[in-house]
């Protein structure tokens, strides 16, 4: 063995957590998406929808340089084509 490599660490039971008490090592902060935790915190409905390969792509690398979520993508979009649709209807938002 060559001496100038280092030692590896050790692996011991101390660094395996007891099923049921994992903790993910990095905490995010999620103070920007308050708004849509907010509204899914009560009631939520899922729901499919189909894409093609381009949109897919275009919504998954829009989330990773925006670091959203899909969802959150979809529910702010959402959000916003529901506030032009009642504007064009005439309506307004509660």
């Amino acid at each position: 063995m060559n001496d100038k490599m280092a030692k590896t660490a050790s692996l011991t039971a101390g660094l395996v957590a007891k099923k049921g008490h994992a903790s993910p090592a990095v905490l995010h902060d999620d103070t920007g998406r308050a708004g849509t935790k907010a509204a899914a915190a009560g009631y939520y409905k899922a729901l499919t929808v189909k894409l093609d390969r381009e949109r897919y792509e275009s919504l998954k690398n829009l989330g990773v340089k925006l670091d959203k979520k899909s969802q959150e993508i979809f529910v702010e979009a959402l959000d916003l084509w529901i506030k032009e649709a009642s504007l064009c209807n005439g309506q307004t938002s509660a």
